[in-house]
């Protein structure tokens, strides 16, 4: 049975590759985000811009900015990836013809979603705290307003999804600020709803998030734990990235390894990934 594109990106078939090819704009995003997980960031940007310069859908070309976006900011990127999160949300003020908010909702509030959470996290790696914090809120209360609009198979995609990227940067911010309580609370969440969801590479960013977490509260050995669960976990489903993040991470807690983020960081080099 052919593993489909939404299955890789958002399900449970992220270690799937070669990718299959894309057959139209939307299977050209869902296949940017697959191989973005995988660590083929080359690749990914190239999906990514010919959904940019060959799609008329405001909302799918919002979507291929903000991941653009994550993807340059998974390598540290954070003062070049604003532009293409603030380019994300700018496309969302284009007004849609023929607007129908029971079949555009779900796709067009993800994307606000997305931008947003974006733009939080870029202001994280930019020390600017406030304004993330006050992002994240504007996430969280479109969020509630669409709820009950965004039903189905797609809910995950279009709903719990965002909802859990903005409990990652929510935890990410208590890190940052210095607040371990509240960074364990918010990864706790997060790890509440990747448990319940079909996508094992968001399963494996939550767990990273809660060694993270731990971490900054001082429990080394649930980080080191918890860090290496996800580097085996990540290896398994051929997720480079979390891989490089997790051994990192052990590093930073003195606990490395083989192979050694530096032997990760060449290999994500080689797939068009400047990791710092």
């Amino acid at each position: 049975m052919q593993v489909t594109l939404p299955a890789i990106a958002f399900g449970g078939s992220a270690g799937e590759y070669p990718v299959p090819v894309a057959g139209d704009g939307w299977d050209r995003w869902f296949r940017a985000v697959a191989l973005g997980g995988s660590g083929h960031y080359a690749a990914a940007a190239t999906e990514l811009r010919r959904i940019a310069t060959t799609s008329t859908d405001v909302v799918l070309r919002s979507l291929a900015a903000s991941t653009r976006a994550a993807h340059l900011r998974q390598g540290g990127e954070h003062f070049h990836a604003v532009h293409h999160d603030a380019h994300a949300l700018a496309l969302l003020a284009t007004p849609v013809a023929g607007f129908d908010s029971a079949t555009i909702a779900g796709p067009r509030v993800s994307a606000w979603c997305d931008a947003l959470t974006g733009l939080a996290a870029d202001d994280l790696g930019r020390g600017m705290f406030g304004a993330a914090a006050r992002l994240l809120d504007r996430v969280d209360a479109l969020l509630i307003d669409s709820h009950e609009r965004i039903e189905g198979s797609s809910e995950w995609v279009w709903h719990g999804r965002p909802a859990l990227r903005s409990l990652w940067v929510r935890a990410e911010l208590a890190m940052y600020t210095g607040d371990p309580e509240t960074a364990q609370e918010h990864s706790s969440s997060a790890l509440a709803v990747a448990r319940g969801c079909p996508s094992q590479r968001h399963l494996i960013k939550s767990e990273l998030i809660a060694a993270a977490a731990a971490a900054s509260a001082g429990e080394t050995t649930r980080a080191i734990e918890g860090a290496q669960r996800v580097g085996d976990a990540a290896a398994s489903a051929g997720q480079l990235p979390l891989w490089w993040a997790s051994a990192m991470l052990l590093e930073a807690l003195g606990a490395g390894g083989s192979p050694s983020a530096a032997d990760l960081r060449h290999e994500l080099a080689a797939r068009g990934g400047a990791m710092r």
